[in-house]
């Protein structure tokens, strides 16, 4: 309920519609005792699990797509091979910026003087 209040003070429609869509569509929702109920709650939670399934292959495809998670493939890969790309990064800023200073400090030398 908490959730569908939040959405409704957002104005988030799409996501009130699939609240609903999951309430009437929950193991809950479900009314009555016997094989033939119990068997519809058992395929409703089935349902549940595959879309959650669903859910959590989309988020790992936006993670394994990640800028983030693209330089740690790089790191673990060159340490493999026994180089420190975090190390070589930090070297490469440092260059530049000596050569943005050395630039500052002597514009008359600046390629664009």
């Amino acid at each position: 309920m908490a959730e569908a209040n939040e959405a409704y003070q957002r104005g988030d429609d799409a996501r009130l519609s699939k609240i609903l869509h999951e309430y009437e569509c929950s193991p809950e929702a479900v009314k009555g005792e016997g094989p033939g109920a119990e068997l519809i709650r058992v395929i409703r939670r089935i349902s549940q699990a595959r879309g959650r399934l669903a859910e959590i292959e989309a988020e790992m495809q936006e993670i394994l797509r990640s800028d983030l998670h693209q330089l740690k493939s790089r790191v673990d890969e060159a340490q493999k091979h026994g180089r420190d790309v975090l190390k070589e990064m930090v070297g490469k800023v440092e260059d530049q910026i000596a050569q943005a200073r050395q630039r500052l400090e002597h514009p008359e030398n600046s390629p664009h003087a």
